[in-house]
């Protein structure tokens, strides 16, 4: 077991007194959640969980499969796992609709792929004359040079201190000056994790999920 083997973080992730009552949901299934929610704006009805504990003797969660109803009568499925070789850090979204489809991937994050039900499919670039304003804003090197992670971090702290200035100047804030996580999204993923474990010890019983 990796958390047998002095690897730190593995250690107290997977420790119930250090991290809780949930370690995969927590650590990674809540990233799922968060990103379904700012891509889609889609919010949670109810959920049906299966929370595994496929290594042997391990205490908390290392793979977690779960159903989502969300209030608009949209269906999801969110996989998690940190025992699947060959996956590195492989968030991956897929959204299909009536008209089409969206695809993203965290380890490809320059492209949005996008799928039409009549007309050929799309790749969008990062950085391209295709975007639209704002996420033109968040783009700092021309297309073709990779942009990622800490960039993201970045656009997001960025927006923050711009939207304090802006409040300390007296101006109105828009919709696009508070494109930053809100309380709310912390009081949705704390929810989350608690309702897929409460989920689990009840056989895949279906929740449901108070709006945040």
């Amino acid at each position: 077991r990796i958390e047998d083997s002095g690897q730190k973080q593995a250690a107290w992730r997977l420790d119930p007194a250090q991290s809780g009552i949930s370690n995969c949901v927590g650590d990674i299934g809540s990233h799922i959640e968060n990103t379904v929610a700012y891509m889609s704006g889609l919010k949670i009805k109810r959920l049906s969980a299966r929370l595994d504990n496929l290594v042997e003797g391990r205490l908390l969660d290392d793979n977690a499969t779960i159903l989502v109803d969300y209030q608009s009568g949209a269906k999801g499925l969110y996989w998690a796992s940190q025992i699947a070789i060959g996956h590195d850090n492989d968030l991956s979204i897929q959204i299909y609709g009536s008209e089409g489809t969206i695809r993203w991937r965290q380890e490809e994050p320059n492209y949005l792929e996008v799928a039409y039900k009549d007309k050929p499919a799309m790749r969008i670039s990062r950085g391209r004359d295709t975007l639209k304003e704002r996420a033109e804003s968040l783009v700092r090197i021309p297309a073709g040079h990779p942009e990622g992670y800490f960039e993201a971090l970045a656009n997001i702290y960025k927006t923050y201190v711009a939207a304090l200035v802006k409040k300390r100047k007296g101006k109105a804030l828009n919709a696009e000056d508070m494109d930053f996580p809100q309380p709310e999204a912390g009081v949705s993923g704390v929810q989350f994790i608690e309702k897929c474990v409460e989920s689990s010890k009840k056989d895949a019983a279906w929740v449901d999920f108070k709006e945040s």
